[in-house]
């Protein structure tokens, strides 16, 4: 999973405007709820815990969606749980609907959230699993630069591999992960399916996120 970063003074990628659509802060927590196919009470635990819902629309329809985190976040996959530096923001949970996938709409909708919140936040990061193919692309055309990548060692434990120098120390100091010298596990998906860490060489991973037909074990 690469690990990336946006300061608040980069400069913003030219994005040109996509008509109807429309990006808020949602706060509706029953909308939310029934967009995510999660209950009222999961959605509201998540605000009380600083964590701020964005939706995009096209045309009045919801079209896409993700949280914002300001005190404290968790990544799932790697049992990890960080707390968020002052004046820092983490972008997580994100999905297009299908039906508007290939818009464009990613990248505007995190523009319009650093737009929001550089009020009071100047560095946003971001992570996306390897194989998220479309992520990586949408989060790229949105000014994002990756930092380090983000998976698992060869013992199977969560840590980092610095992509750009000085980018692993910057990362640890978020998520409190160390930096590893040896190669990192290059997909998720594989881990998640119970291959095991480092069951894919470098470059020969076939996984993609949004097409489950192309699998390593196919």
């Amino acid at each position: 999973m690469p690990f990336a970063l946006r300061n608040r003074t980069d400069p913003a990628p030219h994005l040109d405007p996509l008509p109807g659509l429309v990006v808020r802060h949602e706060t509706d927590v029953a909308l939310m709820a029934r967009l995510q196919g999660k209950s009222e009470r999961a959605m509201r635990e998540r605000v009380d815990a600083g964590h701020l819902p964005y939706l995009a629309l096209l045309h009045g329809e919801p079209a896409a969606w993700g949280w914002v985190a300001t005190r404290s976040a968790d990544i799932g996959e790697l049992r990890s749980t960080f707390r968020i530096p002052e004046g820092e923001r983490y972008l997580w949970n994100f999905v297009t609907l299908s039906s508007r996938r290939g818009l464009g709409i990613y990248p505007r909708l995190l523009q319009s959230i650093i737009d929001a919140e550089s009020r009071e936040a100047e560095r946003f990061w971001i992570a996306y699993a390897p194989e998220n193919h479309a992520s990586a692309a949408g989060i790229r055309k949105a000014g994002f630069v990756t930092l380090a990548a983000l998976s698992f060692d060869a013992d199977g434990k969560a840590a980092l591999r610095e992509v750009l120098p000085g980018g692993g120390a910057q990362a640890s100091r978020v998520l409190g992960l160390p930096v590893a010298t040896g190669e990192l596990e290059p997909c998720w998906r594989c881990v998640r399916a119970g291959r095991g860490a480092m069951s894919c060489a470098a470059g020969s991973c076939r996984c993609d996120y949004q097409r489950p037909e192309h699998d390593c074990a196919a």
